[in-house]
């Protein structure tokens, strides 16, 4: 049976990667949470569960959040289409449009990366042979 890389095409901020089943194309920011655990424990928030939470306004947050120096947000996801044999791609809202004029270069490299090597690995998948 075929098995689906974990394909990862990343330029500065922008990647492609799959992930939760599916082709998305991400940008990368730093993550205004990372290494500020203490903090939010001195402000009355507590650990319970895999949550911080406050219970002044009912608010968590998950604890790996503090963990990683980047954070990213889906800007678009691509499906392939075998019919058309290419993929298509749903954007997020305005989110592309979003991206300044570096990260939209990036965005759209890292888009002809992946559709090339999404139809590749959905070749390889349709001709394997059935036992």
């Amino acid at each position: 049976m075929y098995k689906i890389r974990a394909m990862r095409i990343r330029i500065n901020n922008i990647e492609c990667r799959f992930s939760q089943g599916r082709y998305e194309i991400v940008k990368w920011q730093p993550n205004c949470y990372y290494g500020k655990q203490e903090e939010y424990i001195n402000d009355g928030w507590s650990l319970a569960g895999g949550f911080f939470r406050n219970v002044c306004n009912n608010t968590s947050i998950q604890a790996s959040i503090f963990d990683k120096p980047e954070t990213c947000y889906t800007v678009a996801t691509l499906h392939y289409d075998a019919d058309e044999g290419c993929c298509d791609m749903k954007t997020v809202g305005p989110r592309l449009l979003d991206l300044d004029k570096p990260e939209r270069a990036d965005f759209f490299a890292v888009y002809e990366y992946a559709e090339d090597r999404i139809k590749a690995e959905e070749l390889a998948r349709t001709e394997e042979p059935e036992f």
